[in-house]
């Protein structure tokens, strides 16, 4: 079975449940299966970067306090970046190596991960609480992924300018203007399907804004993955990799994303 029939095969697999429960987990049951996700991709970037369990498994803990904050907590903004800095001062302290320079390095890797899983996918439990939420879920997830798609497929046939070749080598210009394309488009549709009453300009936009924002996002934790000098995150998703492999885009989304949800009223959206 090659690389790409296993990805098939493992979307396939997963699709229904999710869809599922964005569209009747509302709540609590959404909220769990984020944060799961959360914890996982947390397991696999503190792997990549510190080699002690108790460094890995005390960051994990620190990302799952950071995302329950975000999601759970009155000011939910205010009590993230709280638990955000005092996980700063602890792993100043308790981040691997015996120098100063490694101690500050830990905390400052320890912090942005932390900040980037934790606090950035708890915007889609906020997101679909909003009205209209597990539309504007599903739009963001059908841009970042059908722009990921497209991308791939317009860059293998048509490729020709590396975007960024030290970060990404597979990655062409012609690849990120076919997938924006792909996700304006899908967003669009999808928007104009299901979010009656918000005017499609703003949808295009939500839609384009996420597409670019998920792009970076890939970009973002290819980098993270040359810098640990490993190929995968992990292993989980057979064809994948790893879960933070699979939805790097859906974390970068998410911020954005919400904020499209959040402002739709003004534009006109019910």
């Amino acid at each position: 079975m090659t690389a790409l029939e296993k990805r098939i095969l493992t979307a396939v697999v997963l699709l229904p449940p999710l869809v599922g429960v964005i569209l009747f987990g509302k709540g609590w049951l959404f909220a769990l299966l984020v944060g799961a996700v959360a914890i996982l991709c947390a397991g696999e970037y503190f792997r990549l970067f510190f080699s002690s369990a108790r460094d890995r498994w005390s960051g994990i803990g620190v990302t799952g306090l950071v995302y329950l904050s975000a999601v759970f907590l009155p000011f939910q903004a205010a009590g993230a970046a709280v638990l955000c800095c005092v996980s700063l001062m602890v792993f100043s302290f308790l981040a691997g190596g015996e120098s100063h320079a490694e101690k500050a390095r830990g905390a400052g890797l320890a912090t942005l991960g932390a900040v980037y899983i934790g606090a950035f996918l708890s915007t889609y439990p906020r997101t679909i609480a909003l009205p209209g939420g597990e539309h504007w879920v599903f739009l963001g997830l059908i841009a970042v992924f059908g722009g990921d798609i497209s991308a791939y497929f317009v860059g293998t046939s048509f490729g020709k300018r590396h975007l960024l070749k030290s970060i990404s080598p597979n990655k062409t210009v012609e690849g990120a203007v076919g997938g924006l394309a792909a996700s304006i488009v899908l967003g669009t549709g999808y928007g104009a399907l299901f979010l009656h009453g918000v005017p499609l300009w703003f949808v295009s936009l939500a839609s384009a804004g996420a597409g670019v924002v998920g792009q970076a996002g890939d970009l973002f934790e290819s980098l993270l993955k040359r810098a640990a000098g490993v190929k995968d995150s992990g292993t989980l998703l057979p064809g994948h990799g790893g879960m933070f492999d699979r939805v790097d885009a859906v974390i970068s989304a998410g911020p954005v994303l919400y904020l499209f949800a959040w402002l739709a009223p003004l534009a006109g959206g019910q």
